[in-house]
């Protein structure tokens, strides 16, 4: 397990799953512009989230920097800033 490891708060998981109809959306619109291989790396980035925020062994850091930052970093000129979002949602509280 990481330090950080804890079940995300019910306000976490309503923000978390608001990030991931934002990734939905997006992937949508890769996929339909040609960036297959872009949708699936962000599809990738989040494929485990809608499992694993049920669990206490959730890490915000790990999610954070193996795979939202492995993403910014291939494609730092995104539509959308993944890491900040869930920087906003680290730092909320019930």
């Amino acid at each position: 397990m990481h330090p950080d490891s804890k079940l995300p708060t019910d306000a976490q998981r309503k923000m978390l799953c608001n990030m991931m109809h934002r990734a939905f959306i997006e992937i949508r619109s890769l996929a339909g512009s040609g960036k297959g291989t872009q949708a699936s790396d962000l599809a990738d980035a989040f494929h485990n989230l809608p499992s694993d925020i049920w669990h206490e062994h959730f890490s915000f850091q790990f999610f954070r920097n193996s795979f939202l930052m492995a993403y910014k970093n291939k494609y730092p000129s995104g539509t959308f800033d993944y890491v900040k979002m869930l920087d906003e949602i680290i730092a909320t509280k019930d």
